[in-house]
């Protein structure tokens, strides 16, 4: 009989991320995210507002550089969320989670709530963990970084998106378990890249007020 997958805990930690990208042909982006974890629960406020499926796709893209715009309208959607002056004001996306029930919860735009499973929503709030880091990175140096003891890694990871080959530069800070800094370039294109930063991380900050959706 198989044993019973172990239900996965998170670091009771309150943590503020910015994301950044740059892409020869669309304008740079930058927002940010806060994150929320405390044992099997899990917050994540975007306050860029983006769709669920947009953040998720940031993640699980092949080359690491974020979902891609491939077509005019999305390449259109882009340029028009650059100039877009009232996007600050409109409501942030949130995500809720509990792997102990398999619950979770979106919440975007002033909109009702609706459900979506926790482990579906939980790489949101995984992404400032560390994790097991690609073979090909290699430790750099001995950093410091948010007050934290911290290596940096630095490495090339190759790959094939779509039948298209690619080689990126990877540089990642890791202070176990938290990884502080990802930074994904494009070997050919310096002028592509995406790129997640920690800018605050406070241990033990997180309360069940937090974790509770409205």
């Amino acid at each position: 009989m198989s044993q019973p997958t172990p239900l996965r805990e998170f670091p009771n930690v309150k943590a503020r991320l910015r994301l950044s990208s740059m892409n020869p042909t669309l304008p740079a982006r930058e927002s940010y995210m806060d994150i929320w974890m405390k044992g099997p629960r899990f917050r994540v406020r975007d306050e860029a507002g983006r769709h669920v499926a947009e953040i998720l796709g940031d993640l699980s893209a092949t080359r690491g550089l974020g979902v891609s715009a491939r077509t005019i309208e999305e390449i259109m959607d882009r340029w028009s969320q650059s100039q877009d002056r009232g996007a600050a004001a409109r409501a942030a996306t949130e995500l809720y989670g509990d792997l102990a029930t398999g619950e979770g919860w979106v919440l975007r735009g002033g909109q009702a709530a609706w459900p979506m499973r926790a482990d579906e929503l939980a790489p949101a709030a995984e992404q400032i963990l560390a994790g097991e880091l690609d073979q090909q990175l290699q430790p750099r140096q001995q950093v410091t970084r948010l007050g934290r003891p911290a290596t940096e890694y630095h490495g090339y990871l190759e790959g094939d998106d779509r039948g298209i080959p690619y080689k990126n530069e990877v540089r990642r800070i890791v202070s176990p378990p938290y990884l502080l800094l990802s930074e994904v370039r494009d070997a050919q294109n310096a002028s592509h890249s995406y790129t997640r930063e920690l800018v605050s991380l406070e241990e033990g900050a997180a309360t069940d007020a937090d974790l509770t959706p409205p």
